[in-house]
C-alpha cells in the first residue's frame, strides 16, 4: 500500500537526472529530454509485501527504485517462478509501455521498504516516439529480458542465477521457420538444442512400418533436441514445425559450459533427459509365464546371451509391454496411473530402475562430461526414480 504523501518530493532534481541518465534506454535521449522527463518524475513508497505491479494487468508508468528491493516473478507450469531481485537503479515496468493495450509481462513484490520513481506512459511513449534510436534500445532490452524470461520458465533453467541467466541468453541464436519445416530430424548428430519462443512443433516417431506419427505436440517455452547433446547419441526423434514458430538456438558447447558451472542444472538436465528417454527391451528377451498352485501368475525374463534371469511384478510386465522405443518414463506413470486409478505407482519406479539395473532395457547414456566426479553423489537411474516419485506424490 502506498504511504501518505507518495507525491512528496524529498529526491533532488539532480539526484533525479542522474538516476534517469544512468538507464541504458534513457542514456539515448538528449540532455533537455532527460531534465524535462526528471522533473516528471512522481515519488511512490511500497510496504514489504507490498505488489507494485500485477502481471496480466495493464498500467500507465514505469518504476525506477531509488531505495529498497524487490523481486520480479511470472507464473509458470508449476506455479510461481521468480525472475530476479531488483534494486536501487533498476528499472521495471517499461516492456508494457512499449506498445498501447500490452500487459505487464511479470509481478513485482516489495521484499523490504521501497521508494520508486514513476513515470506516466504518455510521457515515456512521447520522448521514444521523438527519438527512434532510445525506442530501439529499449525495444533490444524488452527483447532481451523477454528471452530470460522465457528460459527462466523453461525447467532446466529456472535455478539459475540472474548472471548465469543473462550469459545464456546472450548466447542464444533467433531462428524462424515456417510452417512444415523440419527442425530436427532423427538419426542425424546434434549440435544444438532449441527453447520454442512462439509458435507449435510436433514430435515424431517412425513406426515399425516406416511411418511418422506423433509423439508430442509443443508449444511456447518447451526445451527440446538436448538429448543427443547429452548423450552422444543421434537424434532419437523428428521435431516439425505446425506453424510460424520462433526458435532460440543453443550450440553443445555453450550448454555444456552452463551445466558444468552449475550443479543444480545439471541434475535437473540429467532428471530431463531420463524422463524424455523412451526405453526398449533388449533383443532376444524370452518372456515366460506361468501360474502357482495358489493361482499367482509369474512373469519372467530370460537373456539366454547372458544366462539370466528377471521376475516381473505385475507393475513390471505392465511396464514391459510398453516398452517398444515409443513411451517415455513419464507416459508409463501417467498411463499406469490412468489405468488403475493408483494413489501412487512407486511400483513402476521400481520396475523401470529394476529393468534397466538387470539389463534387460536399452536406454539413453549421459555423455561422460554430464557425470560428476564425486563418488558420493546419487548415480543417474537413483535421481531420475526420485523425479518421478515427486511427480506421482
Amino acid at each position: 500500500m502506498k504511504e501518505p504523501g507518495s507525491e512528496d518530493r524529498t529526491i533532488s532534481p539532480g539526484r533525479r537526472l542522474g538516476l534517469l541518465a544512468g538507464m541504458p534506454g534513457f542514456s539515448h535521449l538528449p540532455a533537455p529530454v532527460l531534465e524535462e522527463l526528471a522533473s516528471r518524475l512522481t515519488e511512490e513508497r511500497f510496504h514489504s509485501a507490498d505488489t507494485v505491479v500485477l502481471e496480466g494487468n495493464t498500467d500507465d508508468r514505469l518504476y525506477l527504485i531509488v531505495e529498497g528491493r524487490a523481486e520480479a516473478s511470472t507464473t509458470g507450469p508449476s506455479g510461481i517462478v521468480p525472475l530476479a531481485t531488483l534494486g536501487s537503479g533498476e528499472l521495471f515496468g517499461e516492456l508494457s509501455l512499449l506498445e498501447r493495450g500490452s500487459r505487464r509481462q511479470a509481478t513485482v513484490t516489495a521484499v523490504e521498504p521501497l521508494l520508486l520513481l514513476g513515470l506516466r506512459a504518455a510521457d515515456f511513449r512521447r520522448a521514444l516516439d521523438a527519438h527512434p534510436e532510445a525506442r530501439s534500445a529499449f525495444e533490444k532490452l524488452a527483447d532481451d529480458l523477454l528471452v530470460t524470461q522465457l528460459l527462466k520458465q523453461a525447467s532446466p533453467f529456472s535455478t539459475l542465477d540472474g548472471g548465469r541467466l543473462r550469459r545464456l541468453a546472450a548466447r542464444l541464436e533467433r531462428l524462424d521457420v515456417s510452417t512444415g519445416d523440419t527442425i530436427i530430424r532423427r538419426g542425424e548428430a546434434g549440435e544444438e538444442c532449441y527453447v520454442l519462443r512462439s509458435g507449435r512443433v510436433e514430435v515424431l516417431a517412425r513406426g515399425g512400418q516406416g511411418d511418422e506419427h506423433n509423439l508430442a505436440t509443443l508449444g511456447p517455452g518447451s526445451l527440446f533436441g538436448e538429448a543427443a547433446l547429452l548423450t552422444d547419441e543421434p537424434r532419437n526423434a523428428t521435431v516439425r514445425a505446425l506453424e510460424p514458430c520462433t526458435l532460440l538456438a543453443l550450440r553443445r558447447t555453450d550448454l555444456l559450459e552452463v551445466l558444468d558451472e552449475d550443479r543444480q542444472t545439471r541434475e535437473r538436465m540429467l532428471e530431463l533427459v531420463r524422463m524424455r528417454d523412451r526405453p526398449r527391451w533388449v533383443r532376444g528377451i524370452e518372456v515366460h509365464h506361468r501360474t502357482t498352485l495358489t493361482g499367482e501368475a509369474i512373469t519372467t525374463l530370460k537373456d539366454p546371451r547372458r544366462d539370466t534371469y528377471h521376475r516381473l511384478s505385475p507393475a513390471g510386465w505392465f511396464v514391459w509391454q510398453r516398452l517398444d522405443g515409443e513411451h517415455t518414463l513419464q507416459d508409463l506413470t501417467s498411463e499406469y496411473l490412468a489405468r488403475y486409478e493408483a494413489p501412487a505407482s512407486h511400483a513402476v519406479v521400481e520396475a523401470v530402475v529394476g529393468l534397466v539395473a538387470a539389463g534387460f532395457v536399452e536406454g539413453v547414456k549421459p555423455s561422460p562430461e554430464l557425470m560428476s566426479e564425486d563418488t558420493d553423489e546419487p548415480t543417474p537411474w537413483q535421481r531420475v526414480r526420485a523425479a518421478i516419485r515427486r511427480m506421482v506424490e
